[in-house]
């Protein structure tokens, strides 16, 4: 024989502690995005629950292709915890946010998330950029022309000059996520114009987290990239930085 016990209300219904809730929406192709936040969260110590769902993303990275998430945007949002708040949704993709605009991403995440602070890579970049008091800087990107000189056109617009522009005219995310650090390297030394502040190497894609030290030691100059820039402004808005 055995009883039954019924818990008091008082202890059935405690609530664990309650950190920081970041929603991510990651193209379906990125293979570098998570991994880096996840990295950077870890070395730097900084507590936070992090939520993910997958935007579908078609190769190749064309403007039409970047520019066409924007219409499931705010289903995939509704789908991280659907019915419960985040604190922060992050928009990852640099040309697709660049491209888009602030406005129509904002209002698609909002659609689904009301109460959230939305964050995009392209604003993310921008912000991190300007804080560091730098306003003429070198782009390097692994798109084609058409993808890139959108990307120039929005730092441009928002208070960042872009002095030089240099693209690798890659087709594939993934494969920019297979970059050696040796090709990242000569393509950032490559891309660094004289007269440059600093150097914003563009795409979620890029594994660029791991090596920026030594490639700001290197280049001599300050380099920021999509993740790292993104994972910062995120942990600012959630005030763990």
């Amino acid at each position: 024989m055995y009883t039954c016990n019924l818990l008091p209300p008082t202890l059935t219904y405690q609530h664990a502690s309650v950190q920081p809730t970041v929603g991510l929406v990651v193209l379906t192709t990125d293979l570098t995005c998570e991994r880096d936040f996840s990295l950077l969260s870890k070395a730097n110590d900084l507590a936070f629950d992090q939520y993910v769902n997958r935007i579908r993303f078609v190769n190749p990275m064309t403007q039409q292709n970047l520019t066409a998430m924007v219409s499931d945007l705010t289903a995939v949002t509704a789908d991280i915890l659907p019915s419960c708040p985040l604190d922060v949704v992050v928009f990852c993709c640099t040309s697709a946010s660049a491209l888009i605009g602030e406005q129509a991403i904002q209002d698609a995440i909002l659609q689904s998330k009301p109460d959230t602070k939305v964050i995009t890579t392209a604003s993310a970049a921008v912000a991190s950029v300007l804080a560091k008091g730098h306003k003429k800087i070198s782009l390097l990107t692994p798109y084609n022309e058409s993808v890139s000189q959108g990307v120039a056109k929005y730092f441009n617009n928002n208070g960042v000059e872009v002095i030089s522009l240099t693209y690798m005219d890659m087709n594939d995310d993934r494969d920019v996520a297979r970059l050696s650090v040796a090709a990242i390297t000569a393509a950032a030394k490559a891309a660094v114009a004289p007269s440059a502040e600093a150097l914003f190497i563009s795409c979620t894609a890029m594994r660029i987290v791991e090596i920026k030290d030594q490639l700001e030691k290197e280049l001599g100059i300050a380099v920021f990239s999509s993740n790292h820039e993104t994972f910062w402004q995120t942990m600012k808005a959630i005030k763990l930085a």
